[in-house]
This record gives C-alpha cells, sequence and structure tokens, in this order.
C-alpha cells in the first residue's frame, strides 16, 4: 500500500468512501496514527470519523501485542464487503452503457455509405 502524506491534496470523497478507506486500513488492527496518514485526514477529521465509527459499532478498541489498535468489527466488514459490492455493481453498469454507447456510434456511419 502507498504512503500517503497528510498535506498531499486527496480527490473529494464522500462519507462512505472516506468509512470505507478507514475500514480497510484498519483491517485487523492498526494505530490511530496510520490510519490517519493512509486516509489522508487531519487528527481531529479522524476523531470525528472514528467517533462515528464507534457509536456505529464498525470499529472497536482492541490490545494487540500491547498496543492499543483500532480493528473493523464483523458488522464494520460486513459494511466493507456491501460497499464492494456497490462499486462492482456501479462498474458493471458503467461498462456496459459504454459497450452500448459505441455500438450506437457506428450505426451512423454505416448508414451514411
Amino acid at each position: 500500500m502507498q504512503n500517503v502524506n497528510v498535506r498531499s491534496r486527496k480527490p473529494y470523497r464522500d462519507k462512505v468512501a472516506i468509512v470505507a478507506e478507514i475500514l480497510e486500513t484498519a483491517g485487523h488492527g492498526v494505530q490511530r496514527t496510520s490510519i490517519m496518514y493512509r486516509v489522508g485526514l487531519s487528527s481531529l477529521m479522524l476523531s470525528r470519523y472514528l467517533r462515528l465509527m464507534m457509536n456505529a459499532k464498525l470499529l472497536d478498541i482492541v490490545l494487540l501485542n500491547n498496543k492499543v489498535v483500532l480493528k473493523a468489527t464483523d458488522r464494520g466488514i460486513e459494511f466493507l464487503h456491501h460497499c464492494h459490492e456497490i462499486i462492482e455493481l456501479l462498474e458493471t453498469e458503467d461498462d456496459n452503457r459504454h459497450k452500448s454507447y459505441r455500438s450506437i456510434q457506428l450505426f451512423p456511419s454505416s448508414l451514411s455509405s
């Protein structure tokens, strides 16, 4: 996974995309600062998202190797799974639309000859 500098600008992401990215980063347990740098959030914004996600029971605080880490819960993993399903669905729809669009473009040129 690539390192992301907090100061670098990421394209606009909605709340769901940021929550999914935090869950992917947290996976099986990671420290707060790692999430902050990998996801590219300020400390304040990360605190807000972590509070939201812990209230929704998507993340949990656990002790791993004598370190306090954040870990995705079963509910968080399920949320992430649904996000990936939606992305796949939208990519499939987009691909089909482009294929239809390409075939529509071909008809006028064949009719003009």
